[in-house]
């Protein structure tokens, strides 16, 4: 598995943070040893899918974009955000069904996730991204289980507007929908 990163934020959780926290969103590679098409940015999309990286000193998940277009919603959302201190806020939601192997045999397990990108009203309208999954496990109706929790409250906006723009070129380049910065 490769990834190749196109749009990263991190940031210290706190002045006595043991390590970053990231939120990134990354081409993973499927080709399976293929060092030619590794090395080709350019390759069908078919062989490369989108995820988005949320991770904490402790603990990083991955979920898969739904497509370019659900990739470009996100890069339109971050470059949404007002460079001025003003209301704005965005949900872009998430899932993901993965076949596992459990103790009882093989399971699918469903995660989801909403990640949340604005600038808080409360905070003196500062940008902020927060992430929150959560897994509905096999064995019927209720069985869930918290995921990772990643919240930036401190976003650095006009760093991430001009990682947005970049995100868009690179989809654009891929034949993917984008729009005017």
């Amino acid at each position: 598995m490769r990834f190749e990163q196109v749009f990263t934020h991190a940031w210290q959780d706190g002045p006595t943070g043991r390590g970053p926290s990231v939120l990134s969103v990354a081409r993973e590679s499927l080709a399976q040893g293929s060092a030619a098409h590794e090395s080709d940015p350019g390759a069908p999309e078919h062989l490369w899918r989108w995820v988005l990286l949320a991770g904490s000193p402790d603990f990083s998940e991955t979920l898969a974009f739904d497509g370019l277009e659900h990739v470009a919603e996100f890069a339109r959302a971050v470059l949404d955000l007002p460079p001025e201190p003003a209301p704005y806020e965005r949900r872009l939601v998430f899932s993901e069904t993965v076949r596992r192997t459990l103790l009882g045999g093989p399971a699918e397990e469903t995660r989801y996730a909403t990640l949340w990108i604005g600038r808080d009203p409360e905070e003196e309208l500062r940008g902020f991204f927060a992430y929150q999954s959560y897994y509905a496990l096999p064995g019927g109706p209720g069985s869930t289980a918290l995921g990772l929790e990643v919240v930036c409250d401190d976003v650095d906006v006009p760093r991430v507007r001009s990682e947005a723009r970049a995100l868009l070129a690179e989809l654009d380049g891929a034949g993917g929908p984008s729009r005017p910065a």
